[in-house]
Order: structure tokens, then C-alpha cells, then sequence
């Protein structure tokens, strides 16, 4: 059985990578924990084996500076301003939730 996809906007694929991002704030997104891929989508998609940790909900005034960091972004306003762009209709009260992710690294090599 394949793993559910977990969808990102391109600009993330590099943050994700690196460890910068590991949470986002989905609004009317349910993502349960367990094994993901994380899809971005660019030219070509872009999948990476990850698995979801965590998932918490709370009201998008009630984010805080530590969710923004998390979520790859410099502070809270930034994070507000992304929320905004992907989900033009979101307001203060409404519940989003946090996932935390993280990408899984194939095991292989020689030993």
C-alpha cells in the first residue's frame, strides 16, 4: 500500500531538505500520523519518503513564534502573510493544524 501524499508548494522542497521546515500549518487538510511523501510540485514532481510525528490543531491567532520557526519561516507575520496566500479566506479563529514532519533518509549504501 502506498504511503498518503503530503503536498508542499515548491519553495519548501530546500528548507524540507535541510532541516529547516519540519512542520506546516494545513487549514482543512486532515493528515493523520504514519509513514508520507512529501510532494512538490514542480516541473516534475518531487517526492520524498517522510513520516508524520505529530499533529496538533489550534486557531491561527493562536501560532506562535516557535510554530513559525518550525515551519521554515523568520517570524510570525511571515508565517501569517504564507497562510494568507495559500488560504486567502483564513482568519484569526479558524482551527488549522500543526504537523510535524520529517524526512525519512533511505538506508542503503555499502557497509
Amino acid at each position: 500500500m502506498n504511503s498518503p501524499s503530503l503536498y508542499f508548494h515548491p519553495d519548501y522542497l530546500d528548507a524540507v531538505r535541510a532541516g529547516r521546515k519540519t512542520t506546516t500549518v494545513r487549514f482543512r487538510d486532515p493528515v493523520q500520523v504514519g509513514p508520507v511523501s512529501l510532494v512538490f510540485e514542480l516541473d516534475e514532481e518531487v517526492a520524498l519518503p517522510g513520516v508524520v510525528t505529530r499533529v496538533t490543531e489550534t486557531t491561527v491567532a493562536r501560532l506562535s513564534e516557535a510554530d513559525a520557526r518550525a515551519d521554515g519561516f523568520r517570524d510570525l507575520a511571515e508565517l501569517h502573510g504564507r497562510l494568507r496566500y495559500h488560504y486567502p479566506d483564513i482568519g484569526p479563529a479558524d482551527t488549522v493544524t500543526v504537523v510535524h514532519f520529517r524526512p525519512v533518509h533511505p538506508a542503503g549504501g555499502a557497509g
